[in-house]
Formats: structure tokens, C-alpha cells, sequence
């Protein structure tokens, strides 16, 4: 397996998007957004899927699945004409046109502005390692494209359209536009999760969380028994998960378990499993399918992994989460205390979301929080169950 860039994206600046007036935070391999019910730390989630949704889809579907630009642009205290959504990466990307050609880490930045009247502003930049200046680049405006620097013309774009979708159809775009259009969202609908389905063939799991059974069978058997490893000390009993192969015509996830009486083991089909328990090997699904461990899946974001589940399990789940964020980012969301109460719990893993007047801001923990647990005063787990945390938001982001 060929180790992937972790993180992917190092910095996101949001303005104006749904109820984030502002917000600009660094991001590691693992990220947890917390903060209470309506703070809009979901709405932070959205903005990069709805990046990827205007790359895949186009903006103006983008915003239509959302209800509108209405729905999409902050509307409080005042109603905004336009929303931008920034991003700072790491990818490995090829460099043809230098003297020796080579594939190599790459940094960069990509800043897209919609506006409610279908405008689009995009630019994007890639850097070679040690280069003091970008080596590849685009700023595109009103359906004109040019090279940011000198204003060379570069191309023409149909108004309204993202160019990063035409450019990433060479190098070095191209695996920036695959990184970006890969990113996963998970957002699992239980009757998805134990439906059975038919092969496809495909090793990826579906966002609702379909082609449960077939990605289980398809990982490779590391991948299965830590997903099993998991499931046992969410699920008293329980041995194993599948199924481990894919030639039957029909597939969903089952889960083996041991008797009481020791009479043998047992397999139980996903129609069996209780809502926690189909939501929990979802997102351990989501977290060890194979894309998500050889790079194909730069980034999976879950929102509230501790849902339906006992206090205890958010433990194991915050396990889980921290190891697959070796091979690949984890972007998630929580209001659970459970999740980091624990002394190993990392600070600058965590990122507080707090609305005030229906208008979010989020930044990672303030100095105070920081002192107390580095005093011993409360863990992390005490100050979010007591909402004494609060985000140091910086100069920019006031």
C-alpha cells in the first residue's frame, strides 16, 4: 500500500457560508468540530462538501440540493451576496514541464467565491517543495481564465462554471481535482445500512452507507479484524463481522457472536442489529474501506460518530477514529463529552464551534481551557460536559 498524504488539507477559510460569517482554522490528520445543538459546527462539514458537490455537480446543482442560494449564503445579522470557501492542501503531484520531471509533495491553495447571481471567482495555486513561487496556477473571473502572476490568458470557461474541473484533466490539476472529488462524506441511512445488494464490483462504500456487506467482504483481512476488533468492545460477545466473500448473489453485513451457553457461534444478519450497533460498524466500514487506507480517499468526515450509542462506546469509537487517522484525515463533529474523556484526549485535535446571534464561530481551544487541563484541574471531557470551552478565535477571526 502506498502511505497517503496525511493531512490533506491543512487550512480552511470560510465567509459568508449558511451560518459561518467567518471562520479560518489549521487542521491536523485528525479533527473533531464540538459544540452544542445549532452551533453550526455541521454547517463547517457542509461548506467543504459543497465544494466537492460544485466540482462534481456544478455550483448551481450544488445549491439547488440545498434549497437555493438562499439557503446557502449567511443571512444574519445581514443577508450576504456572496460565500467563499478557501483551501490550503498537501498532495503529491507531478511536475512535467521542470528540467528532471517528478512526482513529489506539493503545497497549494484553492479559493473558489459564489455569488447569488451565479457568479463564479476561482483560483487556485501549486507550489514544488522548495519553489518560491507557485509553480502552477489559474485565476478565473466572469468565464476568462488567466495565469495569476502576468494575466497571461490561459482559457475560457462557461460563466458561472468552475475551470478547476477542465484543468484537472492534466497534470498537476488532475490530482488535485481527484483529491477534492473524492473526499467522503459520511451520512448513513440505517435501511441503506442493512440492505442487501446485489456485487458491483466496487470496494467503495456508498455515503448512505450502502454496499455495507460488499466493502467487509472486499477489505483486506487486517482491515476486517480491526473492524472486528472494534465491534467486539462496542458489542459484548461479538467475534467477528462480515461476510468475507462476495459470491453470493445478495450481500449485507453480518456479525458473529458467542452463546451464552457455549453452544457455538452464532450469525446474525444486518436486519438484526440494533440501530447503534448498524451505525457504529458504518462508520468503522467508512474508516477502513480500502480507499480510505491506500489513498484513493483523502478525507472522511462523519458527523456525530457517538450517536445511538452508550457512553462507554464513544471510547472505542474515538480509537478507531484516532488510528485510521494515520492513513487517512478525519474530519468529524460531537457534542459528546464521552468522546474526550479520556487523559490521552488531544487539544490540537479539537476545534469549538459557538453561536452567538444565529452567527457561527469556531477556533481551536482557547488559553484558558488549555491551562486548566494542562494543570490538571479537568480533563477535556469535564470542560465540554460543563461548556466551559471556548475558541481563541485569533485577530483574523474576530
Amino acid at each position: 500500500m502506498t502511505a497517503p498524504s496525511v493531512p490533506f488539507l491543512a487550512r480552511l477559510r470560510i465567509r459568508d457560508y449558511k451560518s459561518v460569517a467567518h471562520c479560518d482554522i489549521r487542521l491536523g490528520a485528525f479533527n473533531v468540530l464540538f459544540g452544542l445543538n445549532a452551533a453550526g459546527k455541521s454547517n463547517v462539514l457542509d461548506a467543504v462538501r459543497f465544494l466537492r458537490d460544485a466540482l462534481s455537480l456544478g455550483p448551481a446543482e450544488a445549491a439547488k440540493e440545498r434549497g437555493g442560494w438562499e439557503a446557502v449564503l449567511r443571512r444574519v445579522p445581514t443577508a450576504a451576496d456572496a460565500c467563499t470557501i478557501a483551501l490550503e492542501f498537501r498532495i503529491e503531484a507531478s511536475f512535467p514541464d521542470l528540467p528532471e520531471p517528478v512526482d513529489a509533495m506539493a503545497e497549494g491553495s484553492y479559493e473558489v467565491s459564489f455569488s447569488r447571481r451565479g457568479a463564479v471567482l476561482e483560483r487556485c495555486e501549486i507550489t514544488f517543495p522548495g519553489g518560491e513561487a507557485a509553480d502552477a496556477g489559474f485565476f478565473a473571473e466572469g468565464g476568462l481564465v488567466s495565469e495569476p502572476e502576468t494575466g497571461q490568458p490561459l482559457g475560457k470557461v462557461r460563466p458561472g462554471a468552475l475551470y478547476l474541473p477542465l484543468a484537472g484533466t492534466a497534470e498537476p490539476y488532475d490530482r488535485l481535482y481527484s483529491a477534492l472529488t473524492s473526499m467522503f462524506f459520511h451520512t448513513p441511512d440505517l435501511a441503506a445500512l442493512r440492505d442487501a445488494r446485489p456485487p458491483t464490483g466496487v470496494d467503495t462504500l456508498a455515503e448512505d452507507g450502502g454496499q455495507l456487506g460488499e466493502v467487509i467482504a472486499r477489505m483486506a483481512d487486517w482491515e476486517r479484524d480491526r473492524v472486528s476488533a472494534y465491534m467486539g468492545a462496542i458489542v459484548p460477545r461479538l467475534t467477528s463481522v462480515g461476510p468475507e466473500s462476495v459470491d453470493a448473489p445478495y450481500i449485507a453485513a453480518t456479525m458473529t457472536m458467542d452463546t451464552d451457553d457455549g453452544s457455538g457461534p452464532v450469525r446474525f444478519g444486518a436486519e438484526s442489529m440494533s440501530e447503534g450497533t448498524i451505525r457504529a460498524l458504518g462508520q468503522l466500514a467508512a474508516l477502513y474501506q480500502p480507499p480510505a487506507r491506500d489513498g484513493r480517499i483523502p478525507l472522511v468526515a462523519i458527523e456525530e460518530p457517538e450517536l445511538a450509542l452508550h457512553p462507554l462506546a464513544a471510547g472505542v469509537l474515538f480509537d478507531a477514529l484516532t488510528e485510521a487517522s494515520e492513513t487517512v484525515q478525519i474530519l468529524a463533529t460531537s457534542q459528546s463529552a464521552e468522546l474526550f474523556d479520556r487523559k490521552e484526549a488531544d487539544l490540537d485535535s479539537l476545534l469549538v464551534a459557538v453561536a452567538r446571534d444565529g452567527v457561527t464561530s469556531i477556533g481551536p481551544v482557547d488559553a484558558v481551557g488549555r491551562s486548566v487541563v494542562a494543570d490538571g484541574l479537568a480533563t477535556v471531557g469535564e470542560l465540554l460536559r460543563s461548556n466551559q470551552l471556548n475558541p481563541d478565535l485569533g485577530e483574523d477571526s474576530r
